[in-house]
């Protein structure tokens, strides 16, 4: 079974499943990654040139292809759980493990990194975290076999989560 990660941008979806593929003995894939693969392009170049709505379906297009991977944690990006032809593709083959930050805390991470194109026009990262948190929350819990409140040390994270898994196989 693959293990699916969701959650807002800068949970750390993308760290947590390079480790767990680790200890896990498992493969890893970001979907945003794969996307920048497959563009060539960096994630704020995507939208700046061919706007949301093609980065959206460009994602539902990678998720769809590795969401029939075999033995393997992905990480998704923040938004492609919302679609749901996305999510019944990866619990086809997956459990989906959504990993809960408030959005105070996803935005102090996301300040740190210039790889994250606004999502909306709020003039703060956390007024931004805070909306999206709110429009998105419930279809994380929605679509999750497991919600896991992230704490700040990755490496006791990782084994609390395998510890979920083993009591939700």
């Amino acid at each position: 079974m693959n293990i699916v990660l969701t959650g807002l941008r800068g949970s750390g979806k993308s760290k947590i499943g390079s480790i767990l593929a680790l200890k896990l003995k498992m493969n890893f894939v970001d979907i945003d990654e794969e996307i920048v693969k497959e563009e060539k392009k960096k994630i704020p170049e995507i939208i700046d040139s061919r706007g949301w709505e093609y980065f959206r379906a460009l994602e539902s297009k990678v998720a769809q292809k590795t969401a029939k991977l075999k033995n393997t944690v992905i990480s998704t990006g923040g938004g492609t759980i919302l679609d749901q032809e996305n999510e019944k593709a990866f619990k086809k083959n997956g459990k989906i493990i959504y990993l809960y930050v408030k959005p105070e805390i996803a935005a102090a991470r996301i300040l740190k990194d210039k790889n994250r194109p606004p999502l909306t026009n709020k003039e703060s990262v956390e007024e931004e975290m805070k909306q999206i948190y709110k429009e998105r929350n419930s279809r994380y819990c929605e679509s999750a076999s497991i919600i896991f409140e992230r704490s700040e040390n990755i490496e006791k994270d990782c084994e609390a989560i395998i510890e979920k898994l083993k009591l939700h196989s």
